[in-house]
């Protein structure tokens, strides 16, 4: 292959701005990597969308690294760094055009990412890798069993990565059942009188903020972690309003299903669904969680089932919804399954310890 040149590529102020295309091309490149793995558009994003998702906030700052051949991209590393949390850390992904991989394009990309994280005082580096279904996994095996010895795990692991978790990826075809309907009178009655569900959609109202902003922080420690080093992120109403400005930037609309304790008025759990507008078919689960004290109640059926019948309701064209879950939250995968959910697919979870000089 041709000389590589590997640059910071800055992100336009919009798509008619200088330097739109070529993120453009990363746009595309990103749409053809998502297409080439999970052979449909399901996780195609719109250059707009993307150009909202990668901008950078109060709270995270977002980089892009593109290695440019003759003049033409032709592969990209996207640099995700916290900006209020979690300081030792930041994210990386690498993606290579078909006809550019195996000649070192990869692996460049890499390099200068984990330059860039190091001169920001960053210490760990993460990263996912995506892994259609493939035979059974061996139950207790670890989470290496769910992950085939593919091109993405080989890649992570002669970079020095280490596997930490595995999430299940899983998808509810929502025009084979009546997913929540069916359980939520079921879940309601197990839950009773002292609790009661609310719904909201895009911005969550202004008397409840501050206490979903707790909810949202509590969610980044109560998932399983596995062996993954990170610390609980710090959330208040200004991140939630942040988090909900790029979704509609994103042109996105947000499900919100939450449950309240009647006797204290504490927010006890939530749920959170996404669709894009530009394909109101798929969607996407987010968040899902109940607090400690409040578990044993059926709340996080009840809050998944209510979700699923709001979707219903909100967005009629909705026909598939796609989620990710650890391999050993067994309690969540459990209440998925019930739902009609099923494996499609496994993410490796990563990290690899940056050497100190």
């Amino acid at each position: 292959m041709a000389h590589i040149d590997i640059e910071v590529l800055q992100v336009p102020s919009s798509l008619e701005a200088p330097g739109a295309a070529d993120f453009m091309a990363v746009a595309e490149l990103l749409n053809a990597q998502q297409q080439e793995f999970w052979g449909n558009n399901d996780f195609y994003g719109p250059p707009q969308a993307q150009l909202a998702g990668r901008r950078s906030t109060p709270t995270r700052r977002r980089e892009l690294l593109a290695a440019r051949v003759g003049g033409s991209i032709v592969g990209v590393a996207q640099m995700n760094s916290p900006l209020t949390d979690n300081l030792h850390s930041a994210t990386v992904n690498v993606v290579v055009s078909p006809a550019a991989r195996r000649s070192g394009v990869g692996t460049r990309l890499y390099a200068a990412a984990e330059h860039l994280a190091a001169a920001g005082n960053r210490r760990l580096l993460l990263a996912e890798t995506d892994h259609l279904l493939a035979g059974d996994a061996v139950s207790g095996a670890g989470p290496a069993s769910f992950i085939p010895d593919d091109a993405a795990a080989a890649f992570a692991a002669a970079l020095g990565f280490r596997l930490e978790l595995v999430d299940r990826v899983s998808r509810l075809d929502l025009a084979d059942n009546d997913a929540g309907q069916a359980t939520l009178q079921q879940a309601a009655s197990a839950a009773g009188a002292g609790y009661e569900l609310l719904f909201w959609q895009g911005a969550c109202p202004d008397h409840l903020v501050d206490a979903y902003a707790q909810l949202r922080q509590k969610m980044s420690t109560d998932a399983p972690l596995g062996g993954m080093d990170l610390a609980e992120e710090a959330w208040d109403g200004a991140r939630v309003r942040e988090a909900e400005g790029k979704a509609r930037d994103m042109d996105a609309e947000v499900l919100v299903a939450a449950v309240r304790h009647v006797a204290s008025g504490e927010l006890a759990g939530h749920t959170v669904l996404e669709v894009f507008r530009n394909n109101p078919a798929v969607v996407f689960q987010d968040d899902t969680l109940v607090l400690g004290s409040h578990r044993g109640n059926r709340l996080g059926m009840l809050l998944k089932a209510a979700n699923l019948v709001q979707l219903r309701q909100a967005i009629p064209e909705a026909r598939r919804v796609y989620t990710w879950n650890a391999e050993e939250n067994r309690y969540m995968l459990s209440i998925n399954e019930q739902l009609g959910f099923r494996a499609v697919g496994y993410s490796g979870e990563w990290q690899k310890e940056l050497s100190a000089g």
